[in-house]
């Protein structure tokens, strides 16, 4: 029991250096040096890649929107409120311009060009629907999520990819959390049986 303690006590104390090192970097970025700057886009490059290509399914238009993502924070550093946490704000950018280029159709590719390119996608438990992630089925899972209307696959990656809890995507979405729970459960009813020859 003293050693789980002491490794949850140790957990906080990185997690705390972490985020003091992350504030000191954005307030270096702020005062124009865009080597820090630079530090903070390889921290939350891959995370952030992993969430939009959830949302958007297509390789080529996830790197625009992470680049264009990157940009727009870049140029609004001053109106990030200081001492918050810098990927919630970035990923919000993303998404934002993710939800708007969704309109259009993209192109469905192969997850190949993706780890070509040194990303793994990656999800939190999905049950059944885990193993997909991890096996030759990545991009019929891939292509599912993308074929789920935008409400419900915002919601299941937001839960899924960000490991968001049900209150934190209410206030992501602004709707409530019985809808979260609601539009969740229908996500992954659609994928099932977008899948159930695979499952």
């Amino acid at each position: 029991m003293d050693k789980a303690r002491e490794e949850k006590a140790a957990s906080r104390v990185e997690g705390s250096e972490a985020r003091a090192a992350e504030q000191e970097l954005i307030l270096a970025a702020r005062r124009g040096d865009k080597n820090a700057f630079g530090q903070l886009i390889r921290r939350h490059q891959k995370r952030l890649f992993r969430f939009v290509y959830g949302l958007v399914g297509s390789f080529d238009q996830t790197e625009d929107i992470v680049q264009e993502a990157f940009v727009k924070a870049y140029s609004a550093l001053d109106t990030f409120e200081a001492g918050r946490d810098f990927y919630p704000w970035l990923s919000t950018i993303a998404r934002n311009k993710a939800l708007n280029m969704i309109a259009g159709e993209g192109r469905k590719e192969s997850l190949d060009k993706i780890q070509e390119q040194g990303f793994d996608p990656a999800a939190g438990d999905l049950g059944p629907l885990d193993r997909l992630v991890n096996d030759e089925d990545q991009r019929r899972f891939y292509a599912a999520l993308k074929a789920l209307p935008e409400p419900y696959r915002a919601v299941f990656v937001l839960r899924h990819f960000e490991e968001m809890s049900y209150e934190e995507i209410s206030g992501q979405l602004k709707i409530p959390t019985g809808t979260v729970d609601s539009r969740l459960w229908r996500a992954r009813q659609l994928l099932m049986e977008a899948l159930k020859d695979l499952l």
